[in-house]
């Protein structure tokens, strides 16, 4: 019975999917390796205390079995390569703190750990290196559960960077870097603290700052709404794309406009929702099923850096 479970929990690894799209259901499948490799481990641990050889200590067993339990996630890995699935370090750094974290809870209650004499030491390192483990592996999937939770508590606001998770939906491409900042005084107006995401461009280089996962679903507004600022001399000058689920994989599908912010000032830059859904071809965009927003440097740009404050949607 517990060969046949490991299996099984191997197999639900390599060949199971979380159901659905976005990141969750990335960051679940992601977690999903550490308890399955806790799973393998104590497995690994209950085979050892069966077979008919000379026993052993409690720590030999705990680590042979986290041994067993990362060559079998190698092993996992390296099928899911030659199969045309994506094979990671990091999944396999989840292996072992699923190992690390089995084997430690285990310490505290373990038959064999108690009847040492320094039991309580190793209790104790055990529950250590159990919750820090936990820890690790939970914290992905806090920070994601957390950034789903403001972006619907901020809808209409489909992004903005009051807080670190801000970013969590962005992602930033080619020769570009973007960092969390205040925007400078002279910008901001009123004597307002604002926070917002500072794109430094690498040159005149291509590059893309996009929006992944918006709230999908724009029906009952009118406009979409960019608060941008230029601190540099030069006219920022942007493209902006916007696509629904069916034209992910389509570079050229979905609305395009231009978007155009002069030296040193902050504006707000609308794009009536009508365009999108008035369009006809590639061009049309189904305002109930967005999927994400796409700004790129224009050809003639020659701003070197702007700010993105926020995103949202507005009636009229």
């Amino acid at each position: 019975m517990p060969f046949g479970t490991a299996v099984a929990v191997l197999a639900v690894v390599m060949f199971g999917q979380v159901p659905g799209e976005g990141r969750w259901a990335s960051e679940l499948s992601n977690f999903a390796h550490a308890p399955a490799f806790a799973i393998v481990t104590l497995t690994v641990i209950a085979l050892l205390r069966r077979a008919p050889v000379r026993p052993v200590s409690a720590l030999r067993e705990y680590s042979l079995a986290i041994a067993v339990s990362l060559l079998l996630g190698a092993l996992v890995e390296l099928l899911q390569l030659m199969t045309g699935r994506d094979a990671s370090f990091d999944d396999l750094l989840r292996d072992a703190l699923g190992a690390l974290a089995a084997t430690g809870f285990l310490a505290v209650t373990d038959p064999k750990v108690r009847e040492r004499p320094s039991r309580r030491l190793l209790q104790r390192i055990g529950l250590l290196v159990g919750v820090t483990s936990t820890a690790i592996i939970i914290a992905p999937l806090a920070i994601t559960g957390t950034a789903y939770l403001q972006r619907h508590r901020n809808f209409p606001t489909l992004v903005d960077f009051s807080s670190p998770v801000g970013t969590y939906f962005l992602g930033a491409y080619s020769a570009v870097t973007v960092q969390r900042e205040r925007l400078p005084i002279v910008l901001a107006g009123d004597g307002e603290e604002a926070v917002g995401l500072h794109a430094r461009l690498q040159g005149n280089k291509g590059w893309g700052l996009a929006l992944w996962e918006p709230y999908p679903d724009w029906r009952g507004y009118d406009s979409l709404a960019l608060d941008l600022a230029n601190p540099t001399g030069a006219t920022l000058l942007l493209r902006v794309r916007i696509r629904d689920h069916s034209q992910r994989n389509q570079r050229q599908a979905g609305y395009f406009g231009m978007i155009t912010i002069p030296p040193r000032s902050r504006r707000t830059w609308t794009i009536p929702l009508e365009r999108l859904a008035a369009a006809r071809g590639r061009a049309y965009v189904n305002t109930t099923t967005v999927h994400s927003l796409v700004l790129t440097r224009d050809p003639g740009n020659r701003a070197q850096e702007f700010y993105l404050m926020r995103i949202w949607l507005m009636r009229d």
